[in-house]
């Protein structure tokens, strides 16, 4: 009898100060998981939604940056691709270009005539004998100016005829070719310009008169000049040289 009694005192006895702290750890505890709950529910929103949903919609979403991000290296590659294609195509053009100036740089080395078919002017013209004579291309060795025609710009002071080669030239030679009729001696003392340099006076009665310009002579227009009371009747004019070449190559 004793000890039951004893023991049914035990269960109807006050609980301990361990256990009531026991139990409010427990509580702590339940309103911690209740609170980081509504936080986990915060951070994925519908609390519908699985953590497998979310994380199929984050792998679908890096799937579709790979596929943008494959899609533009494929455009930048390209990209370099047509721009190599261009600066292939650049760089033989250059090529081309080179070889094309060289050739015209040889071209333009080559001493030739530069005269014929040129523009022509005199300050007077006498009997229709215009300049255009004088680069027509026909020199003949004959007397008959019907068929080996002259110009001739009248008697007077300070006549001139004038070439025009259209373009700056190096000029090296220019060839004077007298009438063979009378009259020869009209042609002493012609003075010949490169623009505005001399580069030679006539002397006596010749048949042709050679006057050869310096090293570095450039002109666009030659032109000769009779000083004295007297005319000028010449058959050809006829200025070798090299060229043409532009003024800023000049300056």
């Amino acid at each position: 009898m004793c000890a039951c009694h004893a023991h049914s005192r035990d269960n109807n006895s006050p609980p301990s100060h361990d256990q009531s702290e026991l139990s409010e750890i427990r509580l702590d505890f339940r309103e911690d998981m209740l609170n980081l709950r509504e936080e986990m529910r915060d951070m994925i929103g519908d609390s519908t939604r699985s953590l497998g949903e979310i994380s199929r919609e984050v792998l679908s979403e890096i799937k579709e940056q790979k596929e943008v991000s494959s899609a533009r290296d494929e455009d930048v590659k390209q990209l370099q691709s047509k721009l190599d294609s261009a600066l292939n195509k650049l760089d033989q053009l250059l090529q081309s270009q080179e070889l094309l100036r060289n050739r015209i740089d040889v071209m333009r080395a080559e001493v030739r005539l530069i005269s014929q078919q040129k523009l022509t002017w005199q300050n007077t013209t006498a009997s229709e004998r215009t300049p255009d004579f004088l680069v027509d291309g026909v020199y003949l060795r004959t007397t008959d100016e019907t068929i080996n025609p002259i110009q001739d710009n009248g008697a007077g002071t300070n006549q001139v005829v004038i070439i025009d080669l259209g373009a700056f030239f190096k000029i090296q030679t220019i060839k004077i070719w007298n009438r063979l009729s009378s009259y020869k001696e009209r042609a002493s003392g012609l003075v010949v310009y490169a623009d505005q340099t001399i580069i030679g006076v006539t002397s006596g009665s010749r048949d042709l008169y050679t006057v050869t310009a310096g090293r570095e002579v450039y002109a666009r227009r030659i032109t000769i000049r009779q000083p004295h009371y007297n005319h000028i009747n010449l058959r050809e004019v006829q200025v070798f040289g090299s060229g043409p070449y532009s003024e800023e190559e000049l300056a």
